[in-house]
């Protein structure tokens, strides 16, 4: 797998992990504002390979980092990693930042960002309290999904709570912030059912997606 991680030194990095199943314009442009809210010198968007809490993605994982890749190329401070792909196994978040912890060291500011469905979902993951002592946590609220995270989860977040989104660049790890953006209305699940229907993506994603996906006709079944 070739790893379309374009390296470079920077003192502070976000990561967007997420199926991008396929990636789209909503996916871009939150991926823009978070880089800009935190300040970070890099946010990297990561497919996940095998998401240990839902179902299979519609394309394969090559394909997912593929579009990945061609919808960020060019764009400033934006990158793919593809480390979840080159690794066996359930895609667990906190064995993904021991790995970017070894090769960034403790003294990089290290950013997670988790949309709300995720966050609802938090005290499911495996080892998830770790997440704290290797990163930073950004909460990204989703309109679609409201939040409702477990009451151990709330209550060990509320003490690392900071007033800033970027005051999280100033530690390596530890803080939490809760971030509202204003997402465009795009849904992966909504481009499936189109695709699959026959009905234009235009302007739902990038061109260069959409040209992948039709190259290699993708999800021409529904998937939800």
């Amino acid at each position: 797998m070739t790893d379309f991680l374009q390296q470079k030194s920077v003192n502070s990095v976000a990561i967007f992990g997420g199926t991008f199943d396929p990636v789209h314009n909503g996916h871009l442009r939150s991926a823009i504002e978070i880089k800009e809210a935190l300040g970070v010198g890099e946010l990297r968007l990561m497919p996940s390979h095998r998401p240990p809490l839902r179902g299979a993605p519609g394309a394969e994982s090559r394909q997912r980092l593929a579009m990945v890749a061609a919808a960020v190329n060019g764009q400033s401070g934006l990158r793919v990693d593809d480390r979840e792909l080159r690794r066996d196994g359930p895609s667990y978040t906190a064995d993904t930042l021991r790995d970017l912890r070894a090769e960034l060291g403790a003294a990089v500011s290290l950013t997670v960002v988790m949309g709300s469905d995720a966050f609802n979902q938090l005290h499911r993951w495996q080892d998830w309290q770790s997440l704290f002592s290797l990163a930073n946590v950004l909460l990204l609220h989703r309109a679609d999904y409201p939040l409702a995270a477990d009451a151990t989860v709330t209550a060990f977040v509320e003490a690392r709570r900071v007033a800033d989104a970027s005051e999280l660049t100033a530690v390596s790890a530890g803080g939490f912030y809760e971030l509202g953006l204003i997402q465009l209305p795009i849904s992966a699940t909504d481009i499936r059912q189109r695709l699959a229907s026959g009905k234009s993506i235009s302007y739902l994603v990038p061109d260069v997606v959409a040209d992948y996906i039709a190259e290699h006709g993708l999800y021409t079944q529904c998937k939800t």
